[in-house]
């Protein structure tokens, strides 16, 4: 017998599940005394002929037992010398799956004894037509390499071959961010599937879990028992906060590691973690939108469905979600954005006004705690339920309701409104609705729920009421209006908001930097200049940008100010620069430094 347990290209298993002794061997080879003909075209072929019995155990005496038996059942047989033969026991069986860690979970799950949270390669990404589906590729460049040199981004082959090479390697570790409803999760699925692309990887190594799940064992528990068995896998962790994606990047990383992971999370704007490959996943082409809703809903129109993806800006989850709304023979063609995101929250549910209310003031925030029900001021189901007369439980009891409905993602006793493109409408309107008095009193009192808030306003630039806040918070007598002295805190919040009003922000940083003491507010700013770089990205304020970061620059240590220096130079880069600045603006302020160069 070769090694392995499928040891011949051309390998024949009979299954049984009763036991088979010697003298029913024989007559499962050759019934009325003559060879089955898939055996002997198994012989021809000088492949492999294995019994397989579920209920059988085997000591070694019984093993030579029948596999004499089975060499006896091939006397005469053409060609019977270049045909292997073999008895598998289920204690062999169960040793061949604990060969592929992979597939445990399936086995299991077919025999009802599931592995919670845990999957084998399979449909983890929502979709009716399962992994059978091939996988609709966007020539977009919409995946990037967070700490590599590329022009613009890669097409999503490119993105997965490079994944895919990241992830062929024992001891790496890959991240995959990108707005909630993008298709990370469908393009992971995609790094396993021979279909796509070149050299997929092997999905029998694949390690799948979702931490909204709960899975058990954590993922930490399963990582250190691979690692110490030195068993091969691609651990594939969905939903992953940074701080597990920092504790698996160290276990998996040990020396004696022959395991990889990916995780995958829908918060970009987290720091990079060390040893880490970081992708960012960006919204889908209109078109692959279209087509994927034709795939799903055949029976919509294409005007209907380019409607849909026109609406979506990219992303699939939204669309598949409007598109489930649209009855046969009806159409969505000339509803308004309005109509088609009323469309969407309801979902063929009736209207129901507390529910909206409810999304509203959810929205609000980045994220809420969702489990605490106290009548205490610390519960954030509390604070968020009195912005608009609900009881804690009330809230409760609608967040579960959106839950239900796909609106709300949670993770452990937090929840958030997904994807962002619903929650930024829902918060917008939830602005237009609660007097912000109500806002400031109940939500700017605790830390962490004021953090979230900044970071929801970040993403609503085009609400007048959320510029309105940002204004204020940034003007005179404002929480913000003295950048040199906030906390870390502040420090946060302040560029959570800086998207919805830059200008005002870079007022806000101009007022210490070109005063009397700009020597020491330069020092206390200097943690400012990426946030400098973003605004220069407006040719209107490119100069004013500039200037502020050759204050900050000329006031710091040389040797200590690489990273600032080397964002400064990258302004004036003829491609790739981040700034619609013109050519002629850049040629002017180089000039102007050059004149004054001691």
């Amino acid at each position: 017998m070769t090694d392995g347990f499928v040891s011949r290209p051309a390998t024949g298993f009979q299954v049984k599940q009763q036991d088979m002794p010697a003298g029913e061997i024989i007559d499962e080879m050759r019934p009325m005394n003559v060879i089955r003909p898939s055996i002997q075209n198994l012989a021809d072929q000088s492949g492999a002929y294995i019994i397989v019995s579920s209920q059988g155990s085997t000591a070694d005496t019984a093993l030579t037992s029948r596999r004499d038996a089975m060499r006896s059942a091939t006397a005469g047989v053409r060609n019977a010398d270049a045909l292997l033969l073999d008895f598998y026991d289920r204690t062999r069986v169960a040793t061949w799956v604990r060969s592929h860690e992979g597939l445990i979970p399936w086995v299991r799950t077919l025999v009802g004894l599931s592995i919670p949270g845990w999957q084998s390669y399979g449909s983890w990404a929502y979709a009716p037509d399962a992994v059978t589906a091939e996988y609709l590729l966007d020539e977009k460049l919409r995946i990037h390499p967070v700490k590599r040199e590329t022009d613009q981004g890669l097409s999503t082959l490119q993105g997965i071959q490079q994944i895919r090479d990241e992830l062929r390697k024992d001891r790496h570790v890959v991240r995959l961010v990108g707005l909630s409803g993008v298709g990370k999760t469908r393009l992971v699925q995609a790094l396993f599937d021979d279909r796509v692309g070149k050299q997929s990887l092997d999905p029998s190594l694949a390690l799948y879990t979702n931490m909204a799940d709960g899975p058990d064992p954590q993922p930490i528990g399963l990582a250190s028992n691979l690692v110490a068995a030195r068993t091969r896998a691609i651990l594939v962790i969905d939903n992953c906060p940074p701080d597990l994606h920092h504790r698996l990047s160290e276990v998996c990383r040990q020396p004696e590691s022959e395991v990889s992971v990916i995780t995958v999370e829908y918060d970009i704007r987290e720091d990079e973690p060390e040893a880490t490959e970081v992708f960012t996943l960006e919204s889908s082409s209109q078109e692959l939108i279209e087509k994927l809703v034709r795939r799903w809903f055949p029976d919509i129109s294409q005007i209907d469905a380019r409607t849909i993806a026109e609406f979506s800006g990219g992303n699939a989850r939204i669309a598949i979600a409007l598109a489930a709304t649209v009855e046969r023979n009806e159409t969505v063609a000339g509803l308004t954005d309005e109509q088609l995101f009323q469309r969407l929250f309801l979902q063929r549910h009736t209207h129901d006004e507390s529910l909206y209310l409810a999304a509203q003031v959810c929205s609000l925030v980045y994220s809420f705690e969702g489990e605490d029900i106290s009548d205490t001021d610390e519960a954030e189901l509390v604070r968020l339920g009195r912005l608009i007369g609900k009881t804690p439980q009330d809230l409760y009891r609608s967040v579960a309701e959106l839950k239900r409905r796909d609106l709300v993602q949670q993770r452990s006793v937090w929840r958030a409104v997904l994807p962002h493109a619903i929650a930024n409408r829902l918060a917008a309107t939830a602005l237009q609705n609660v007097p912000y008095v109500e806002i400031e009193k109940l939500l700017m009192t605790s830390k962490r729920l004021i953090k979230s808030f900044s970071r929801r306003l970040g993403y609503l630039h085009a609400s007048k009421e959320a510029v309105g806040i940002v204004k204020k918070w940034l003007g005179s007598g404002g929480w913000l209006e003295n950048v040199t002295r906030l906390d870390d805190l502040g420090r946060a919040i302040f560029e959570n908001v800086a998207p919805v009003a830059p200008e005002d922000v870079l007022a806000a940083l101009e007022r210490p930097l070109l005063g009397p003491e700009d020597e020491e507010a330069a020092k206390r700013c200097k943690d400012y200049c990426d946030l400098l770089r973003s605004i220069a990205y407006d040719a209107a304020l490119f100069e004013r940008c500039v200037a502020l970061l050759v204050k900050i620059l000329t006031t710091q240590d040389v040797e200590s100010n690489t990273h600032r220096t080397q964002l400064f130079v990258s302004l004036f880069h003829l491609i790739l620069s981040g700034t619609h600045a013109t050519i002629e603006q850049r040629v002017t302020i180089i000039k102007s430094l050059l004149a004054v160069a001691p």
